[in-house]
């Protein structure tokens, strides 16, 4: 497990950051920030002792407590070193449930959505909204993520 701290960390706070203000959000963005800062947080709580006791000298920002975390990670207590293998675990079947819709619906993004700016979640909207005129692959595709129904 241990050897996931490194990516587990750099993933969650990649994911956490690239999110953009609420207000600009859809629904379904907001629900999956809810979902990431929920995470977050678990680490946080999971592993505030282990940051205290190996990285209190660190300032954050720039990716330096990462980088002591990684340093430590040999020395990490239980407790961490699960929470960042759930989170890892979950965030990897969401990027490959991802990635699978992606696919499935790639021919549907182009046809319907092609004119739709990335980000904040609007390519979702923008199929959500349209899935009465997607492909059978993309819609069965789309009812996998439950912040899309």
């Amino acid at each position: 497990m241990r050897a996931t701290i490194s990516l587990s960390i750099a993933a969650l706070f990649i994911a956490a950051c690239s999110i953009a203000p609420a207000n600009a959000q859809s629904d379904a963005s907001q629900k999956v920030e809810a979902r990431l800062m929920a995470a977050t947080k678990k680490i946080q709580d999971a592993c505030g002792g282990d940051v205290a006791k190996f990285c209190s000298a660190v300032s954050p920002g720039e990716g330096r407590l990462i980088l002591c975390m990684m340093a430590h990670e040999d020395k990490i207590s239980t407790k961490c070193d699960y929470a960042i293998y759930e989170a890892t675990r979950n965030l990897e079947r969401a990027l490959d449930r991802l990635e699978e819709t992606a696919d499935a619906c790639w021919t549907d993004i182009e046809k319907h959505c092609a004119s739709v700016p990335e980000g904040s979640g609007r390519i979702a909207q923008c199929l959500v909204a349209k899935k009465a005129s997607l492909s059978t692959q993309c819609t069965t595709a789309i009812d996998k993520f439950p912040v899309a129904k």
